[in-house]
């Protein structure tokens, strides 16, 4: 049986999804000097809030990449999003096998996306350290694996809400040094 899908935290405040898909479909920007900070409002920018909306599985975060453009800092946010959950998933070493199973749910479970299989299991890979060719691979293929399969890490680690603050905001956090 299936869990049920985790809705992003909206920090107690009633968000219409209407309103998440509007301003997450325009550019994503790096944090400002004098914007909110972890303590008070984490994530920093809509690139973490789009993440979260991957993890709740809201539309359009749910087909992996985003309609509008995307900015060199909302690429790397989502990078080490996804490196994070692999590397809090997975050890280095560990069984291809077992990679290749939660790949296979993760690719399943967003099936809409289309997302190809062996490039989302290398990209898994190459987090944890291992040598495999990623530099060719379709940008937008790199988007959607990153999204997407975070979403699913976050699922099958059952990260609960402050967690998934947590990682997301580390995640910004390292995209900004």
């Amino acid at each position: 049986m299936s869990k049920p899908r985790r809705r992003p935290v909206n920090h107690g405040k009633h968000v219409d999804p209407a309103r998440i898909r509007r301003e997450n479909a325009g550019p994503v920007h790096p944090p400002s000097a004098g914007r909110s900070t972890e303590a008070d409002h984490p994530p920093w920018t809509n690139a973490g809030d789009y993440l979260r909306a991957a993890a709740g599985d809201e539309a359009p975060a749910r087909f992996g990449t985003p309609s509008g453009p995307v900015d060199d800092y909302a690429l790397r946010v989502w990078h080490n999003a996804f490196g994070l959950a692999v590397r809090r998933r997975f050890e280095p070493g560990s069984p291809l096998a077992e990679i290749s199973r939660t790949v296979a749910a993760a690719v399943h479970a967003h099936e809409a996306a289309a997302l190809p299989a062996i490039d989302a299991e290398m990209l898994v890979r190459a987090e944890l350290g291992e040598r495999v060719p990623v530099g060719e691979l379709d940008p937008a293929v790199e988007v959607g694996v990153h999204l997407l399969v975070f979403a699913s890490l976050v699922d099958e680690l059952a990260l609960g809400d402050g967690e998934l603050d947590a990682l997301v905001t580390e995640a910004e956090r390292l995209a900004a040094v």
